[in-house]
């Protein structure tokens, strides 16, 4: 599903987004997804609107296909607070990493698991590149929001606090693809408090990274990429007015389900076992 079809198909969300922001907000919000999706494919990346990201992306994980160059950047039914969130995530992490290799250069099998040849000795030295990535992909939503598109209100990422890999721990993930080993580490559900006291001062870091030279540099990259976008486009974007004003909208029980899947809702997304919560998965 693309940024047009996913953005047209608005359902009701937990934050109840279009009545408690305002129509300039909402706005403002559409603006900021139609760019950071110019960008992402001026960067070569394919951007999926589908409400199942963390499906799309654990699917991505298995093949481990060095020619795949698509994103999943919608995790849920929210799009001014939670969508918005994850495209600036996704943007950030593009103006960090390799952008001429898939998931910016970061390998598939990452956080959890570390190639086999990689001694236990030096798992931490391996992962912490992603650490860091991450947690500046993370910090930097806000600053990128609110800097870049005058977002004023607080938006969501895919997750509520960055997936890092913290070393030391005793959780074990089994790879998803093969020529991985599992990495023992501080479990973000079990082992909160541990896990976030790590977090929290790996994101103050990367908050304070966020210099006005290096904020600079970003926005030449991400400036840049979103004009290579525009051009690309398949087709026109309605008016980011326009697609405000739409109302969300629960689906029908026999209706084909909002995320493209061409199953009917109830036995897709109106399942109460698909769309209960899931525990935090890999994130890019």
């Amino acid at each position: 599903m693309d940024v047009i079809d996913g953005l047209r198909r608005q359902r009701p969300c937990a934050f109840d987004c279009h009545a408690t922001l305002t129509a300039a907000q909402r706005i403002r919000a559409i603006e900021c997804i139609h760019a950071c999706d110019d960008a992402l494919r001026g960067w070569g990346y394919e951007p999926l609107y589908d409400l199942h990201g963390d499906a799309l992306w654990q699917e991505a994980q298995r093949a481990d296909d060095p020619g795949y160059f698509k994103v999943a950047v919608r995790f849920g039914e929210c799009i001014y607070r939670r969508l918005v969130g994850s495209v600036l995530h996704e943007v950030l992490h593009a103006s960090f990493g390799d952008t001429t290799k898939p998931n910016y250069g970061m390998r598939f099998g990452l956080p959890y698991c570390v190639p086999a040849d990689v001694p236990q000795a030096d798992e931490a030295d391996h992962l912490a590149p992603h650490n860091w990535c991450e947690a500046r992909a993370w910090s930097g939503v806000w600053i990128l929001g609110a800097r870049r598109f005058g977002i004023d209100w607080d938006v969501k990422t895919a997750r509520d606090v960055g997936t890092y890999c913290f070393t030391g721990g005793n959780a074990i993930v089994p790879p998803k693809a093969p020529g991985w080993r599992p990495v023992a580490h501080v479990d973000p559900v079990h082992h909160a408090d541990r896990y976030l006291a790590h977090a929290r001062r790996l994101e103050a870091e990367a908050r304070a990274w966020f210099t006005e030279d290096h904020l600079a540099d970003i926005l030449r990259q991400i400036d840049a990429a979103i004009e290579r976008g525009k051009r690309a486009r398949r087709r026109p974007f309605p008016s980011a007015r326009d697609v405000a004003t739409i109302a969300p909208r629960k689906a029908e029980r026999n209706e084909p389900c909002p995320c493209g899947s061409g199953r009917k809702f109830k036995a897709c997304c109106g399942d109460p076992a698909r769309s209960a919560p899931s525990p935090p998965m890999f994130t890019r």
